[in-house]
């Protein structure tokens, strides 16, 4: 399936990016380029492949949405402490990217400390939080408050699926509280492998005020698109 319309105008989709219709405009969260630049320096060597596949999955999100706002959620690139050569180079063009199709909107993220020398390159502001309409997007890496929908990341939420002889398949997913209008985007990194819902410790403050069982899962399955997999709860 391509998308699933979870509230009026509210789409999550394929791509991983949620399309609100209502104000024109695409989100998505943790990135994390420059990750295998980090790794290298601990002496872990992957091949740079993450920042053209990115920037390929962008240039898809927008030839089906065709946004006039493209919203990033915080975690857009990986080092803490500052701006590595490969976050400035990576960062830079997928910023421009975007700004050539659609207005780029940067939210921190609490590995982006230094991301704003970069996108005020391209004279685009980073916002601790931003509002638009009915929606308040916001990392997820501190508690805040909302009145109607929020947006969040922060998680990299996943649920490992297993059968009946014990095989795990671990999906990326969103999750969707209906009650508390909140949905947890999935990581876009493809090295972000993500937490499993099912086993692990919660780490976004935002997420130890809810139910967490409460949450509608609705996985990403590169066979199928994107799958609704039920409540949380359901799948313990």
């Amino acid at each position: 399936m391509e998308e699933i319309e979870v509230a009026d105008y509210l789409y999550l989709t394929r791509f991983g990016a949620a399309y609100l219709e209502d104000i024109g405009a695409v989100v998505v969260s943790d990135i994390h380029l420059g990750y295998e630049e980090v790794l290298a320096k601990n002496g872990i060597f992957l091949p740079r492949v993450q920042s053209d596949i990115i920037y390929n999955t962008v240039e898809e999100i927008m030839d089906k949405y065709n946004p006039s706002k493209f919203i990033i959620n915080g975690d857009l690139k990986h080092e803490f402490s500052k701006n590595t050569p490969q976050e400035w180079q990576d960062v830079y063009k997928l910023l421009e990217i975007i700004s050539k199709r659609s207005e780029a909107i940067v939210v921190k993220g609490n590995h982006d400390n230094y991301v704003a020398n970069i996108a005020s390159k391209l004279n685009i502001k980073v916002y601790e939080k931003y509002q638009e309409g009915r929606y308040v997007f916001h990392h997820g890496h501190k508690r805040f408050r909302w009145k109607e929908f929020a947006i969040i990341g922060n998680e990299h939420p996943s649920v490992g699926l297993r059968d009946s002889v014990g095989s795990v398949v671990k999906i990326p997913c969103f999750l969707f509280f209906k009650d508390k209008k909140l949905i947890v985007l999935p990581a876009l990194s493809i090295f972000a492998g993500g937490s499993d819902m099912l086993k692990s410790d919660i780490m976004s403050p935002v997420l130890k005020g809810v139910d967490i069982n409460s949450a509608r899962v609705y996985g990403l399955w590169e066979p199928y698109g994107i799958i609704d997999l039920g409540n949380l709860g359901d799948l313990l």
